[in-house]
């Protein structure tokens, strides 16, 4: 469930995926692998972003007519291209009508090569209706960091493991929070870019992750939105952590354009 970096070539590509990848490229992936099933009674905040009839990524309800999602998932897309589904757990819930988008808001210093300033946010032709299965996420204050060890969690609906199942049923998994030095070391010749904007979580063991189709979606620590699925390397490889888009070092931009 994330968006997997690496061949520079592949980030001129969306796909179907979370990532800007090829789904043949094991240096990019979008995930939730290791996780279990769950309800979005849980995560009323998450929703399914599609084009046409096909699920390309995750996203977050932050208010009634907003929704957050990574900027490798909209960037080259025309809103009337997205339409969004809430309050479903699974992908083949139809009944559920789809929201139309009004306008895209790609943060203007993403970069589509690094996937630096990973981060767009949509505004809905309509205001959702709140209720048990459909409601907003709290957003952090700025300039948070997150102690290492710290757990959270992410949620979609990516596959189970790297070139795994593709669930229909909503996914959740937590993993612990790594330093942004840890993460660099990690990834030390690797073409991926750990800057101020990403935030790195990593299951030591390995087996825990974000995986390809959960570009987008929350990573949250208790009910506080911190992340935005947004790269790595393979599945629950232990030697590559998942990166998120921080959320707490784009808050800026989120007021500037939400004025949440």
């Amino acid at each position: 469930m994330k968006s997997f970096l690496f061949i520079i070539s592949l980030y001129l590509i969306l796909g179907i995926w979370a990532f800007p990848r090829n789904s043949d490229d094991d240096e990019n992936e979008d995930r939730i692998a290791g996780g279990n099933a769950t309800t979005v009674e849980s995560f009323p905040y998450i929703v399914q972003l599609y084009q046409e009839d096909t699920l390309f990524c995750g996203a977050s309800i932050i208010a009634r007519r907003w929704v957050i999602t990574a900027g490798h998932c909209t960037s080259g897309e025309n809103a009337t291209n997205i339409t969004l589904r809430a309050g479903a757990s699974e992908t083949n819930q139809t009944a559920r009508t789809p929201i139309t988008v009004e306008e895209v808001f790609l943060h203007p210093m993403y970069n589509e090569t690094t996937l630096d300033y990973d981060i767009s946010i949509l505004r809905l032709d309509e205001d959702l209706v709140f209720g048990r299965t459909i409601g907003p996420v709290s957003l952090p204050p700025p300039n948070v960091v997150l102690p290492a060890g710290t757990m959270a969690t992410v949620a979609g609906w990516g596959d189970l493991s790297d070139g795994g199942v593709i669930p229909t049923q909503l996914q959740a998994v937590t993993i612990p929070i790594i330093s942004n030095e840890e993460c660099i070391r990690h990834y030390n010749g690797t073409f991926a870019l750990i800057s101020d904007r990403s935030l790195c979580a990593l299951y030591a063991p390995g087996g825990r992750d974000a995986c390809r189709g959960d570009s987008g979606g929350p990573l949250t620590v208790n009910g506080v939105l911190y992340g935005v699925v947004s790269q790595g390397i393979g599945c629950a490889d232990p030697r590559y952590p998942g990166i998120y888009a921080n959320v707490s070092n784009l808050r800026s931009f989120i007021e500037d354009v939400t004025g949440l």
